[in-house]
């Protein structure tokens, strides 16, 4: 099942700081970093559990290395990735709306 829902995504990093210290967004017309292979879904609730995804939206599956400096590029939206669930055969990367 998670095979059949496998795509490479287009993925930008947050890089350099602005004045505040505060990390700045890349553009949407910005070039992507890479592409990261996963399965990503619409969570049908909020994770409450734990203060590091309680605004996840989405959650991804993937062998891939990824951290919370990523924003994938899911069709017309970017999701910021919160927090990243290393525990297991996949990594469960929970995700929400930029």
């Amino acid at each position: 099942m998670i095979n059949a829902t496998y795509r490479n995504y287009n993925y930008f990093t947050l890089g350099t700081k602005d004045e505040y210290g505060q990390e700045i967004v890349p553009d949407k017309d910005a070039t992507p970093e890479g592409t990261v292979k996963m399965a990503i879904n619409l969570t049908s609730q909020s994770v409450q559990e734990n203060i590091n995804y309680t605004g996840a939206n989405y959650v991804g599956l993937t062998h891939a290395k990824v951290d919370d400096t990523y924003i994938i590029q899911f069709g017309e939206e970017r999701l910021k990735v919160l927090y990243v669930n290393t525990n297991g055969r996949l990594n469960q990367v929970f995700m929400a709306k930029l």
